[in-house]
C-alpha cells in the first residue's frame, strides 16, 4: 500500500490555490516547503523515523511469525493426536492386535492430506532400534532424529524452502517419535500481509511527522534563513550604497541561536557599512591630499623627481620639466643618467643602498638640460613605498645662485681681509702724520695756518676714527661672558655720558627697571651699544632738547593687550623681522621673558626710504657720520642674542629699542 497523492481538496493545495487572493499572504509562504533545507531536514526525519520505526517493529514480524508456526505447530499435533486417539480407541476393542510399526506408520500416511502437512518421518525412540527411521510419509522433512538435540524446543524453520519441520514423542506409547514437515505458505502469506500492514502505518505515521515538522519548520527556522538569505543579498548593494534598509530578518528578535547568528549579521553589516563608510573617507581624504600634493608638487619652485631603482624616471613635476627642457611625453624613455653625466649605476646603486640605512641622502652634482649648459644642483634623496615597491624621491634645487653668493661671499671676505690689512697698513703713518700735526700746535703760525692746521688735525681725527670703526666692524665679535645687572651698569654708564661735549647740552632721563634684570653678556661691548645709541640720540636733536632712556622688563607686557605696544608695531620698522627676542628667550602664554633698553629722542624723524637701511655700512643720516655706528651695535646686539628695531615718526620722534634675553 502507498500513500496517494494530495488531490485538490486538500487544505494545503487550497491554500496554495487561493493565497494570490489573499492580500497579507506571501507568495514565499510555501519556500519552506520548497526549499533545499528543508527537503533535507524533512527526508532525514523521515529516514530517522522509518528507521527507528523497523528497528522496533522488526522484532515484532519474527514474534508473529514464530504465532504463526507455534499455530501450525499446535495444529498438526492436535490432527496426530485425532489419530493416535483412533488407534487407542481400536486398541481397545476386544480381539485387537497390536499393530507394528508398519501399521503405525500407515494410519499416520493420512495427515498429509492436510493442507498445512506436507510429509513425516517416525523414528524408534527406544530399544536396539532407537534413532531408525520406521519410515516416511508425503515430503521428507529435513531435520533428522540426530539433529533434534541441536535445535531448541525441537523445531526448525527452513524459510527458503517454507518448511518448518517439529518433532514430537508419541505419548501412548513412549516407543516412537515422529518429525513433521509443514508446509509454511500460509503461514509466509500471512507473515507479508503482518509486514505489508506495518509498513503501511510506518508510512503513514513518518508521513505525518515529516509533514507536522515542514509546517513547524517553515516559521522557526525555514522563513527566517529565507529572510536572512534575502537580507544578506542586498546586504552589500545596501552597504555600498551606505544605506540602511530594514532588514527582514530584524522584525522579530529571537532567543535562541537563529537569533544569535541574525544578531550576528546585525553586528557585521553595522561594522561592514562603518568600514566601508571610514574607508571611503579616507580614499576622499587621500584623493584630496593627493591632489593637494599633486597641485603642491607642481607648484613647487624646485625640481622633484620620482625614480625607480634601476634609474628610470617614473615622474618629475612641472618645474624640473621647464629647468630641463623636457616634455610629459618624454619622462617614460629618460633616465637620471642621462640628466646626471657625472651619475654613473654604480655610484646610485651604492646611493640606493645607503637610503636602506639612513633617511635621507643629500649630494651636490651637476644636472644637463636637454639644450643648454650644465648647471649644479642639490640634490636631498629619501625612499618611499609605493604600492609594495620602493622608489627615490629627490627634491632637486638649483644652487647656482648660491654658488654666485658664496662666490661673493668669498670675494667679500677678500675684501675685508684687505680692507683689515689696508686699515692696519695706513694707521701707522696716519699716527706719524697726526703727531707731527700736533707737533705744529707748539709753533707759532700765522692766522691762516692756525686755520689750516686745526681743520687737518679734525680731518686726521675724523680719519682716525673711521679706520677704527673699519677695523671693528670686519673684526668677530668675540664676548667675554659675565652676568650684567643693566640697571648698575647703566647707571654706572649714565655718570660717564654727562661729561660728553655732545649730552651734556641735552636732557638725558634714565629710567630704570623696578627689579634686578640680570643678562649675560660682555660689558665692554654692551656700554659701547648704549653710549652709540645716546650720543646718537642727542646728535640729533637740538640744544636742551631730552632723551628718554628707558629700561623695562616685558615679562610684564602682554603684546596682545597692550595698546601703545600695538600703535607702535605699526609704527616701527624691525630690522630683525621679529617682535619677540632674539634667540634664547623664553616665551610662557602670552608673556616674552626678556629686557628691553629703548631710547627715545623727539628729533625730526628719519624718511621711510632711508629707515629700513639704518643698519647698513656707511649708511648715516648725520652729514659727518660714517654710517658704521649703528652697523656694529646691531651686530653687538645679535651676538648677545638680542635684536634691535627702530620705529620713527612725527608724533613720537625716534626710538630705538634693543631686546635682551634675561637670565634668571
Amino acid at each position: 500500500m502507498s500513500l496517494r497523492p494530495l488531490t485538490p481538496l486538500h487544505p494545503l493545495v487550497r491554500f496554495r490555490h487561493h493565497a494570490h487572493q489573499t492580500p497579507w499572504i506571501d507568495r514565499r509562504s510555501f519556500s519552506g516547503v520548497r526549499s533545499r533545507l528543508s527537503q533535507r531536514i524533512a527526508l532525514a526525519v523521515f529516514t530517522s523515523i522509518v528507521a527507528i520505526e523497523a528497528v522496533i517493529l522488526v522484532p515484532s514480524v519474527f514474534r508473529h511469525e514464530r504465532e504463526l508456526l507455534t499455530q501450525l505447530s499446535d495444529q498438526s499435533t492436535a490432527s496426530v493426536m485425532g489419530v493416535l486417539a483412533a488407534l487407542d480407541a481400536a486398541a481397545d476393542e476386544p480381539g485387537a492386535e497390536p499393530l507394528g510399526p508398519e501399521q503405525f506408520l500407515a494410519r499416520l500416511s493420512p495427515l498429509q492430506t492436510l493442507p498445512f502437512i506436507a510429509g513425516g518421518t517416525l523414528y524408534y525412540r527406544t530399544g536396539t532400534k532407537a534413532g531408525q527411521a520406521v519410515g516416511s510419509f508425503g515430503s521428507l522433512p529435513r531435520l533428522t532424529y540426530e539433529e533434534l538435540d541441536s535445535h531448541a524446543q525441537g523445531t526448525q524453520l527452513y524459510r527458503r524452502q517454507r518448511r518448518y519441520d517439529s518433532a514430537w514423542v508419541i505419548s501412548a506409547t513412549d516407543d516412537y517419535l515422529i518429525i513433521i514437515c509443514h508446509d509454511t505458505t500460509g503461514t509466509r502469506q500471512a507473515v507479508i500481509a503482518f509486514i505489508g500492514r506495518i509498513a503501511v502505518l510506518v508510512l503513514i505515521i513518518s508521513a505525518v511527522v515529516t509533514l507536522a515538522t515542514m509546517i513547524t519548520l517553515r516559521p522557526l527556522l525555514i522563513a527566517p534563513v529565507l529572510a536572512l538569505r534575502n537580507d544578506l543579498r542586498q546586504a552589500a548593494s545596501a552597504a555600498l550604497r551606505e544605506q540602511t534598509p530594514l532588514f527582514s530578518s530584524l522584525v522579530h528578535r529571537r532567543d535562541d541561536e537563529l537569533g544569535e547568528v541574525i544578531q550576528a549579521f546585525e553586528q557585521m553589516y553595522t561594522h561592514i557599512t562603518g568600514a566601508i563608510a571610514q574607508r571611503r573617507r579616507a580614499e576622499v581624504r587621500l584623493r584630496e591630499s593627493e591632489s593637494r600634493f599633486r597641485v603642491l608638487v607642481e607648484q613647487a619652485a624646485e625640481s622633484i623627481f620620482v625614480l625607480a631603482q634601476d634609474g628610470r624616471v617614473l615622474d618629475m613635476n612641472q618645474f624640473a620639466l621647464h629647468h630641463l627642457h623636457y616634455s610629459a611625453e618624454d619622462i617614460s624613455d629618460l633616465s637620471i643618467f642621462e640628466i646626471d653625466p657625472d651619475l654613473t649605476p654604480e655610484m646610485y646603486q651604492d646611493y640606493w643602498q645607503k637610503l636602506q640605512v639612513d633617511n635621507s641622502l643629500t649630494i651636490e652634482t651637476n644636472y644637463r638640460p636637454s639644450r643648454g649648459p650644465l648647471y649644479p644642483v642639490e640634490v636631498r634623496s629619501s625612499l618611499i613605498n609605493k604600492g609594495g615597491q620602493q622608489q627615490l624621491l629627490c627634491l632637486v634645487r638649483d644652487i647656482r645662485d648660491r654658488k654666485k653668493a658664496q662666490a661673493a661671499q668669498a670675494r667679500l671676505a677678500e675684501i675685508g681681509q684687505l680692507a683689515a690689512m689696508i686699515v692696519h697698513e695706513v694707521r701707522n703713518p696716519l699716527a706719524t702724520i697726526y703727531m707731527a700735526l700736533s707737533g705744529f700746535q707748539r709753533l707759532k703760525l700765522p692766522r691762516s695756518g692756525q686755520l689750516r692746521l686745526e681743520l687737518a688735525l679734525e680731518e686726521a681725527d675724523r680719519l682716525k676714527r673711521l679706520l677704527n670703526e673699519i677695523l671693528a666692524y670686519s673684526r668677530e665679535n668675540r664676548l667675554k661672558g659675565e652676568r650684567i645687572e643693566l640697571n648698575g651698569l647703566c647707571k654706572e654708564l649714565f655718570q660717564s655720558l654727562q661729561q660728553l661735549p655732545t649730552v651734556c647740552d641735552r636732557q638725558v632721563r634714565l629710567m630704570i627697571c623696578p627689579e634686578n634684570v640680570v643678562v649675560e653678556g660682555d660689558r665692554d661691548k654692551l656700554k659701547q651699544v648704549f653710549i652709540n645709541l645716546v650720543t646718537n640720540a642727542c646728535e640729533a636733536i637740538d640744544i636742551g632738547e631730552s632723551v628718554t632712556w628707558t629700561i623695562r622688563s616685558i615679562a610684564s607686557i602682554n603684546p596682545a593687550n597692550d595698546q601703545n605696544f600695538q600703535k607702535q608695531k605699526l609704527q616701527r620698522h624691525d630690522l630683525s623681522n621679529s617682535d619677540l627676542p632674539a634667540l634664547g628667550t623664553q616665551v610662557s602664554g602670552s608673556q616674552v621673558q626678556g629686557i628691553q633698553i629703548e631710547v627715545r629722542n623727539g628729533g625730526e624723524p628719519i624718511p621711510a626710504d632711508v629707515l629700513p637701511k639704518l643698519t647698513q655700512p656707511f649708511v648715516s643720516t648725520k652729514e659727518s657720520g660714517n654710517g658704521l655706528g649703528l652697523a656694529i651695535t646691531k651686530r653687538i646686539v645679535e651676538a648677545h642674542g638680542g635684536h634691535l628695531a627702530i620705529a620713527s615718526n612725527a608724533v613720537e620722534g625716534t626710538r630705538v629699542t634693543v631686546t635682551l634675553p634675561q637670565v634668571s
